[in-house]
């Protein structure tokens, strides 16, 4: 269950035990704001430079190195990022997980909105009404912090759901981005091959 592919996303595979293990070094900066609005958000810190996390993030090669094996991004407000984890999908496929890019400040924050969830995800008609916004902080040449906060969450047993599997997700994401700085790119097809 990756989500920033979806949200960030990422980004929808894998199981809660291994969401929690996996974002071990990410912390949950969730609030509530006035009017009952929920914030989720979650941040890391990665070894990298600012530009080189936006890079991993924002380009179709960066992104699909580690988030999801298919990736195409078309990075301009109005653009749309699309994902797929199935390593034989092709973009335009109807699985797919598209996301519109809202705003962007290269190297600080790129905010964006679901346009459509793959067949079967939960809640989708909420999920779409929830926005994310990624957001880097340069705290010397090697080191960024990444934040994702997601708004929109109202109340109601279908954003309960949503607010509770984003959680799991987001952090899960950002865990995987540190990985990729950490261990270099993700080897899709051998991953597929032993799942």
């Amino acid at each position: 269950m990756r989500l920033i592919g979806l949200a960030l996303a990422g980004l929808l595979l894998l199981g809660g035990g291994a969401w929690a293990q996996a974002a071990a070094g990410v912390t949950d900066c969730s609030r509530s704001e006035p009017g009952d609005q929920r914030v989720l958000c979650h941040e890391i810190v990665v070894p990298a430079s600012s530009s080189e996390v936006w890079r991993l993030l924002s380009t179709s090669e960066g992104f699909s190195s580690w988030a999801a094996p298919v990736v195409a991004i078309d990075l301009r407000p109005g653009g749309i990022i699309e994902t797929s984890y199935d390593v034989n999908a092709r973009i335009g496929d109807a699985g797919n997980i598209r996301n519109q890019i809202v705003a962007l400040e290269p190297e600080r924050r790129l905010a964006m909105q679901i346009a459509s969830a793959p067949p079967g995800f939960p809640h989708a008609v909420e999920a779409r009404e929830l926005a994310t916004s990624i957001e880097l902080e340069a705290l010397s040449a090697s080191q960024t912090r990444v934040r994702v906060l997601m708004s929109g969450y109202r109340d109601g047993e279908e954003f309960d759901a949503l607010h509770a599997f984003f959680a799991r997700g987001n952090a899960w994401t950002l865990e995987k981005l540190r990985e990729r700085v950490v261990n270099g790119p993700v080897d899709w097809r051998a991953q597929a091959a032993a799942e």
